[in-house]
């Protein structure tokens, strides 16, 4: 039986688009980064600008340990299951998530953690805990949640150098009620997981 490809996952032959397309646009609250020939959904609802990635005919192998950013944008603001993109499994208790504890993770963890893997349908949690490496490393728990509330985007900050485009090391998180980061291209939706309960993997 071929594996299940999970919706949310990334593709060897997926590629960013390249830093030639980004310029500096210049509008009432100032210069911010653009694409030099903009598209519908380049922007999100608070005004981030998105990465765009270009598929080719073959997309190439699954990258289990990377998400492809407009997917997971989708299922993360749809409540999507990162597997299948069905709407994800949601009972008296909540959502259900896959969460793992992080150096940047509260006290309080898993309750109000934060994010960026979206939510699963139940058929699919036992798959997802096999094919996912994150998990594997750390502590980790099933959960369902009952307020995954929106939080904000992360993505590198790009700035113009003489040199040309530079792009942080490091991805920036940024909450949605805070000023957006002009010069950032946005990968990641990030949800705070309140209301947590851990539960036991569901059977398919």
């Amino acid at each position: 039986m071929p594996r299940a490809t999970p919706y949310v996952a990334a593709r060897s032959a997926e590629q960013a688009s390249k830093l030639a397309e980004l310029t500096v646009e210049f509008g009432p609250k100032g210069a911010r980064l653009a694409y030099t020939r903009p598209r519908p959904g380049d922007r999100d609802s608070h005004g981030n600008l998105w990465v765009r990635m270009e598929a080719p005919g073959d997309p190439g192998g699954v990258l289990y340990d990377s998400m492809h950013p407009a997917r997971q944008r989708a299922c993360m603001e749809r409540m999507l299951c990162q597997v299948c993109a069905e709407p994800a499994d949601r009972d008296k208790d909540g959502r259900l998530f896959i969460d793992w504890r992080r150096e940047d993770s509260p006290p309080t963890w898993p309750e109000r953690s934060l994010t960026a893997m979206p939510p699963l349908c139940a058929a699919h949690v036992q798959l997802s805990l096999r094919q996912c490496p994150f998990p594997r490393r750390t502590e980790h728990a099933v959960l369902r949640v009952r307020k995954p509330l929106l939080y904000g985007v992360s993505g590198a900050l790009h700035r113009m150098t003489e040199h040309g485009w530079r792009a942080s090391d490091e991805d920036v998180l940024t909450p949605y009620g805070k000023p957006r980061h002009p010069g950032m291209l946005a990968a990641r939706v990030h949800r705070e997981l309140r209301g947590v309960t851990v539960v036991d993997v569901p059977k398919p």
